[in-house]
């Protein structure tokens, strides 16, 4: 039986294929590459920071433990569900990356209250994007906001939770460069699994482009393309050498072998694009006809006059 494709509700999907290794609580491990793959975009689009990042496995853990580990660094304290409380830790590294352009290895250790105090403007903004962005990797799963609390530099005035009650602590590897840094990011464990049962047997959550949570995406990209520089060669043919034995004159006249008789366009030394030798505008040019491991023709429509030139056949 023949159904009308109208009747039937289509959702569209930009699919992308990938493969990585969840831990014990594979939700929480697919948020955090979310929060990965969206902090990599806007960091880059609001702030020019170009960073390669990466998501660990998020870990189950006693509260007591995960604070032991701490050291001085700027720790945000924030209120999650079910009034529960979690912190996020930014090593200050990376603050110094965004204040600076570049990280001051032979601060002292007061350097941190001092950068705290007359950034705090600044690092705040920065922290909200971060939260917002965390926020933002829960799109279809679940409903989660932090809502950012107070700030601190000492260990023992975060201590948000019990030192025997569970939390969730996963990390974010930021790497620029000799730079390698991260953010830490601590949950506690009786206000998300309420929402984590019930996922616990959906194995597949729905394909989403990153267009889908970061819609300028593709404008970044583009901008990003536009004002870089490429070299571009339009390549006649090859010239077999070996009948000159090495020996080459002034006027000597090399043949060069063309197969189909088009011209191969090289970006930045790679094969693209492949079209017809002629002129336009009183310059030497290249009609498009097709890629260069394409068969098809071009869709591209020519604007500007174009006058075929015939490829010789000796």
């Amino acid at each position: 039986m023949l159904h009308q494709t109208s009747d039937i509700p289509i959702k569209p999907f930009e699919l992308a294929e990938t493969q990585f290794n969840t831990g014990r609580f594979h939700i929480m491990d697919i948020v955090f590459r979310r929060w990965a793959t969206l902090l990599q975009e806007t960091l880059y689009a609001e702030m020019g920071m170009m960073l390669d990042i990466s998501a660990e496995n998020v870990e189950k853990m006693r509260f007591g433990k995960l604070l032991d580990s701490v050291e001085e660094q700027p720790i945000y304290i924030f209120e999650t569900l079910n009034n529960g409380r979690g912190f996020l830790l930014v090593e200050k590294p990376f603050f110094d990356l965004s204040l600076n352009g570049k990280v001051d290895k032979t601060s002292e250790e007061l350097s941190l209250v001092k950068m705290m105090k007359e950034n705090r403007q600044t690092l705040l903004k920065l922290v909200s994007t971060l939260i917002d962005c965390f926020e933002k990797s829960w799109k279809n799963i679940a409903e989660v906001e932090l809502k950012l609390n107070r700030v601190t530099i000492y260990p023992r005035r975060a201590n948000v939770m019990l030192p025997y009650e569970n939390c969730f602590s996963g990390r974010i590897q930021l790497i620029h460069e000799d730079l390698q840094t991260s953010i830490q990011l601590c949950m506690p464990y009786a206000a998300l699994v309420s929402i984590l049962r019930p996922l616990e047997n959906k194995k597949i959550i729905e394909p989403e482009s990153i267009g889908y949570y970061f819609p300028h995406v593709k404008d970044n990209f583009k901008n990003l393309l536009e004002s870089s520089e490429y070299s571009v060669v339009a390549e006649l043919g090859k010239a077999d050498l070996r009948e000159a034995k090495g020996k080459l004159e002034e006027g000597q006249v090399l043949p060069l072998l063309n197969k189909d008789g088009l011209a191969t366009i090289r970006i930045n030394g790679t094969p693209a694009l492949q079209g017809s030798t002629g002129e336009s505008s009183g310059h030497y040019s290249v009609q498009v006809i097709r890629g260069a491991e394409d068969k098809k023709p071009s869709a591209i429509q020519q604007k500007k006059k174009f006058k075929q030139l015939a490829w010789p056949t000796q």
